[in-house]
């Protein structure tokens, strides 16, 4: 019995993988401060390894796991299980199979909310006090969102990509791999990143700079992250054990 293809052990171990790493630092935030814990690595890859279903529930299990052993990773609790848990994986496992009309069209939806989000949130909405939204801070956001839904609008989101990932050919597949986990976590920085400028009342040109910023630090991220799926899908196609529904070993 599983979900998606993938049995419940596996996603009950991945998962608990996940949580335990939420105590791993992997990478630093921009100006210090705190660091990225290695556990959003492998939420992100769990539904190349999982499947779709498989991976995002691995990652909500991972997300409530790490959100006790590990508080100061989740210090909002259980927004950040779907903030910094689920949402890495729910944006990966939608954009690599947006070959699949159900997932595209989701996928769509997830982009366009979050664009939207990303535009409106906090200055517009709910507002933060003494601070008004400027076209500037849009402008500096849209590396964010902009480019990648466009993608996902032509045949390289909505097929090309997927295939890519998909094939024999190595080089072919982790080009597919880096571009889907670099479109998911461009989305996934929005909402993880600027629940906290409503928090701590960040003025519209700390925003703007925080936008700048981290303009390097996602796909630097995603590289890494998908040095690491490398590894571990690599691993997988050599260990013999059952494919899993959409995985890509």
């Amino acid at each position: 019995m599983g979900y998606g293809g993938a049995s419940i052990a596996f996603i009950a171990v991945y998962g608990a993988i996940n949580g335990a790493l939420a105590l791993v630092p992997i990478f630093p935030y921009v100006g210090g401060g705190g660091f990225l814990p290695l556990c959003v690595v492998f939420e992100a890859i769990g539904p190349l390894i999982l499947g779709p279903i498989g991976g995002i529930l691995a990652a909500v299990i991972g997300g409530v796991i790490g959100m006790f052993i590990s508080p100061a990773t989740y210090p909002l609790g259980p927004v950040d299980v779907l903030l910094t848990g689920i949402l890495p994986a729910l944006y990966v496992a939608l954009i690599i199979n947006a070959d699949d009309n159900r997932y595209y069209i989701l996928s769509l939806i997830a982009m366009i909310v979050t664009s939207v989000y990303g535009i409106i949130w906090p200055y517009i909405w709910p507002g933060v006090a003494g601070e008004v939204w400027s076209i500037e801070f849009m402008l500096a956001g849209l590396i964010f969102w902009l480019p990648w839904l466009i993608i996902e609008l032509t045949p390289i989101g909505k097929s090309k990509i997927p295939e890519w990932a998909r094939m024999e050919d190595p080089k072919t597949r982790y080009l597919g791999v880096l571009l889907a986990v670099l479109m998911g976590l461009e989305f996934w920085f929005i909402p993880w990143g600027n629940v906290y400028w409503y928090i701590f009342d960040y003025s519209v040109a700390l925003a703007i700079g925080t936008f700048i910023a981290y303009s390097w630090w996602v796909p630097t991220l995603s590289v890494i992250t998908t040095i690491i799926a490398v590894a571990v899908v690599e691993s997988l196609k050599r260990s013999g054990l059952p494919r899993i529904p959409r995985a890509i070993w």
